[in-house]
This record gives C-alpha cells, sequence and structure tokens, in this order.
C-alpha cells in the first residue's frame, strides 16, 4: 500500500514546496527546513486536540518539545512537492506525543519520519502544568498506534 493511501486517515498537518533556498552545501534540504517543517506539522496537530495559539494566549500556557527523533530516507531536492501527515502516538495529563511522517506528494515515497514528545508548559513560571481536563480527554481520543514501517 502507498505511503498517501496507507496515512490518510492521518492528519495532513503540512504540505508545500521545497525551496532552493533551504538547501545545504550538497543541494538537498538542510536539517534546518525538516525541523521547521515537522515543527510546524506538530503544532497543527496541537490543535486537533484544542491546544490552540488562542488557548496558549489567552491561559498563559505554551509547549516545550524535550525529545525529537528524526530518521531520513530520501532527499528532498528543489521543487519536490511533500506533505507531512501526524498523529498523536500518547497523551498524557503533561505531555504529548507527536509522529509524523513526510510524503513526497508527486512520487508516494516517504522521505522522513518524526517523532516528538512535548510538554505542556506554563509561560510564567516556566515549568511543566497538565492539561485542563477537556485537552486531556479530546487528546486521548486521538491516539493512535505507533505505525510500523
Amino acid at each position: 500500500m502507498s505511503p498517501l493511501e496507507r496515512f490518510k486517515d492521518f492528519n495532513i498537518a503540512y504540505q508545500g514546496m521545497f525551496y532552493p533556498m533551504e538547501t545545504d552545501h550538497m543541494g538537498h534540504a538542510n536539517v534546518r527546513y525538516y525541523s521547521r517543517a515537522f515543527n510546524e506539522a506538530a503544532y497543527f496537530t496541537f490543535t486537533t486536540a484544542n491546544i490552540t495559539p488562542t488557548y496558549m494566549r489567552e491561559n498563559d500556557r505554551g509547549m516545550a518539545a524535550v525529545t525529537e527523533n528524526f530518521e531520513y530516507k530520501r532527499e528532498i531536492l528543489p521543487g519536490d512537492l511533500i506533505q507531512i501527515r501526524t498523529c498523536f502516538i500518547n497523551f498524557t495529563p503533561k505531555s504529548l506525543h507527536v509522529w509524523g511522517v513526510m510524503i513526497d506528494a508527486c512520487t508516494d515515497e516517504i522521505c522522513a519520519i518524526n517523532d516528538q514528545v512535548c510538554v505542556s508548559l506554563d509561560t510564567i513560571t516556566r515549568k511543566s502544568t497538565p492539561w485542563p481536563e477537556e485537552i486531556l480527554e479530546k487528546g486521548k481520543k486521538l491516539v493512535k498506534e505507533r505505525p510500523v514501517l
């Protein structure tokens, strides 16, 4: 089964074209690009559990990544059209775990995989803090089993 078909029920959390300005000295995607694209995808995924920019601003809350892992599968070259599909693979009273797969939308190839654990942060005390009950319950309902590739 193709990646686009296999992950059709996951969030389309990011899509766009890879631009030449984001290449490294070898002419393919630099690490900063992967980090930015997966970070944007993660923030979109947060909104599916009602962790929105408005919620964070109005409640002095933020997110802090505590671990992040990348697995690079195929080079991305300028002009490639990519899509990142994501899901939660864990949601606890103070943290969440986002898993994402970057797919070339034209060739249907997996380019990279990312997973990151983030904690709910009180932006005033700069300490982790529990989610409100409604966010925790919504987030738990969105958890999927970690995909095996």
